[in-house]
């Protein structure tokens, strides 16, 4: 089965996942405004819990990263495997990071104590991280809309005349058969990602713990999952660009002769944004991934103890 076939079936089985888990029914509780003093050793169990769910999640997204290379030469669209690859590893990661999500012990007792405040996806995820990730977003929409009416008709290379003498073109550039599949891809990794984000604000609190070091724990958990799926969407992002950089500079520049008198022919225009591209690709990457390391430790550190004055 072609590896583009799996990407679709992927994404359905984490929002279907993602949908069961939201909906399924959980134990009633009486809950009271009244907070609590933390427990250390609460504390500490939950914290363990929540890194050994965000250890297995990036593990398996390193893993299928790692993977790509041999899938792509094995596949007769290997241009596409590359593309999609990470989001399918994205929906990988978030697929479980949710079953992670509904594995938190439930509340003890009949009787617990938490916040009455209605927390929302937006409420737990850190918010550099979501702008990040909707910049992210954007500007692969604009690049993949100015790269498919750019196209050929084919879809997968790039022609530029030159001069009146002559054509070049150049690919694989992310066309319509491209870049149809990566916006879908990259729109199911953002669904999937809205609905665990929701799945962590609204988890059940955990006994023995302060509204406050709930609230840090949620951030963490909502901070982990951004990281992975920025970084998601960014490594595509950078693809893309790379790609299409790549695609213009080999059209933008091309040679004739006529009667043994060779000519060289140049178009400026594309050649720079070609450069642009290029450029954009390499600040992507580095950016998608800094920022995915601050946000790990940024969120190891939310979910620390408070050391008591």
């Amino acid at each position: 089965m072609a590896f583009s076939v799996l990407i679709p079936v992927a994404a359905v089985v984490a929002l279907v996942a993602g949908l069961a888990a939201a909906l399924a029914p959980r134990r009633a509780t009486t809950v009271t405004s009244t907070d609590v003093v933390t427990s250390p050793a609460a504390h500490r169990d939950a914290r363990q819990h929540a890194a050994v769910v965000g250890g297995v999640a990036w593990a398996v997204l390193a893993l299928l990263a790692a993977a790509v290379p041999t899938v792509a030469s094995g596949s007769h669209r290997g241009g596409l495997v590359l593309g999609c690859a990470p989001a399918a590893a994205g929906l990988a990661f978030l697929l479980v990071s949710a079953v992670g999500e509904r594995t938190w012990p439930a509340p003890t007792g009949t009787l617990r104590r938490a916040s009455l405040v209605r927390r929302t996806a937006l409420d737990v995820g850190p918010r550099p991280l979501v702008v990040l990730l909707a910049a992210w977003c954007a500007a692969l929409l604009l690049v993949l809309l100015a790269t498919g009416t750019t196209a050929d008709v084919g879809g997968t290379t790039v022609t530029l005349r030159l001069d009146e003498q002559l054509t070049a073109s150049s690919g694989p550039y992310p066309g319509a058969p491209y870049g149809v599949p990566l916006g879908v891809a990259t729109g199911l990794v953002v669904l999937a990602s809205a609905g665990v984000l929701h799945l962590v604000a609204r988890r059940p609190a955990v006994t023995g713990l302060s509204v406050a070091d709930d609230a840090a724990l949620r951030r963490a958990s909502a901070g982990r999952v951004l990281a992975g799926v920025q970084l998601v969407v960014g490594a595509t992002l950078a693809g893309v660009l790379a790609f299409t950089g790549l695609a213009l500079r080999g059209a933008s520049t091309g040679t004739y002769g006529v009667d043994d008198v060779w000519t060289s022919v140049a178009e400026p225009l594309p050649a720079a944004l070609a450069v642009l591209a290029l450029v954009g690709a390499a600040v992507v990457a580095v950016t998608c991934v800094a920022a995915a390391a601050t946000g790990l430790v940024r969120a190891t550190r939310a979910s620390a103890l408070p050391v008591p004055a």
